[in-house]
């Protein structure tokens, strides 16, 4: 009797609680709460508590604020004084301007400001099963959905690529390349003699004016190779996911938010050159993982080096 006592009550005590629908929305009400309070890893832990919901778009847009959060960002802030300050004249100028961000400055690799942010865009972009893109989140999410994780993603990508371009580029405060604390004037180093061609005597790398005088994190050394890769895939990987999102959607009714239609512009262009030159593969690409292994054949490893001559190099002077 006492037995089947004990099972009524768990029976009774299981019946009285949440569903998964339930517990999912009770999590992103007390993350949200949490976020409002700046407690990062308190919205990150009861997140976690449930079952990791890839078809929830909310619940992914609060789980990307959360791991954002921890890098200090604030969407609002960035809206109303990064964005509004962005120089979208060229696309020197928006390589110039991004470098200079709030957030961007960094002094290490891989910080946790830099992880951070990269984790809140593998969240959205991870949402679907192909390769990352705007279309395909449209189709799972619906337009209004998928349309705010594709602006909340586009914004993570600028942050990062500002951090990106600060980082790697040793730029000072003014956003100069190679003028910064470290000993760099390039991204990376140049084998390719389609990339040497762009900095010298194309001239088109600014500070950068020697073939041998990349990052030491992007260095192709044996015992970085795998990082090297890593890094210069992300690097890439924040171009074109943004030139994805700003391709499908439009912002252009966005008081806040218009200024990144001239980024489209610029960056489109961009675009065009670097598939005029044969690099349509690449540019193309927005899946970090598809970029990585496509670098293990040194024809495409060459590729990306000429690609980052085109961009980055003659992007950031």
């Amino acid at each position: 009797m006492r037995i089947i006592f004990s099972l009524l009550f768990l029976v009774l005590v299981t019946g009285c609680g949440k569903n998964p629908a339930e517990e999912m929305q009770s999590a992103i009400d007390v993350a949200l709460t949490h976020l409002s309070n700046n407690d990062c890893d308190d919205a990150l832990d009861v997140l976690n508590e449930v079952d990791n919901e890839s078809d929830n778009a909310i619940y992914l847009q609060v789980l990307a604020s959360a791991h954002a959060c921890k890098a200090g960002f604030d969407e609002i802030s960035f809206i109303s004084t990064d964005l509004t300050n962005l120089n979208t004249t060229s696309f020197a100028t928006i390589m110039t301007s991004l470098s200079k961000l709030s957030l961007s400055d960094e002094t290490e690799v891989d910080s946790l400001g830099y992880t951070s942010i990269r984790t809140a865009i593998n969240v959205l972009l991870d949402s679907t099963a192909d390769s990352p893109s705007q279309a395909d989140r449209t189709s799972k999410f619906g337009t209004r959905k998928a349309g705010d994780m594709g602006v909340q993603a586009l914004i993570l990508n600028i942050v990062n690529l500002g951090k990106f371009l600060n980082y790697y580029g040793n730029v000072d405060a003014l956003g100069a390349k190679g003028a910064g604390s470290g000993s760099n004037t390039c991204f990376i180093d140049y084998l390719d003699n389609r990339a040497q061609a762009v900095i010298n005597p194309g001239n088109l790398g600014g500070a950068c004016t020697t073939f041998i005088d990349g990052h030491p994190d992007l260095s192709f050394a044996a015992a970085n190779l795998s990082a090297a890769k890593r890094r210069l895939c992300e690097g890439l990987m924040l171009v074109t996911n943004t030139l994805d999102i700003l391709d499908n959607i439009d912002l252009s009714s966005s008081g806040s938010l218009s200024k990144l239609e001239d980024i489209a512009t610029q960056v489109g262009a961009i675009k065009a050159t670097a598939t005029a030159a044969g690099l349509g593969d690449l540019i193309n690409m927005t899946s970090q993982s598809e970029c990585e292994t496509h670098l293990e054949t040194q024809a495409n490893f060459d590729d990306m080096e000429y690609l980052y001559s085109l961009i980055f190099e003659s992007g950031l002077q």
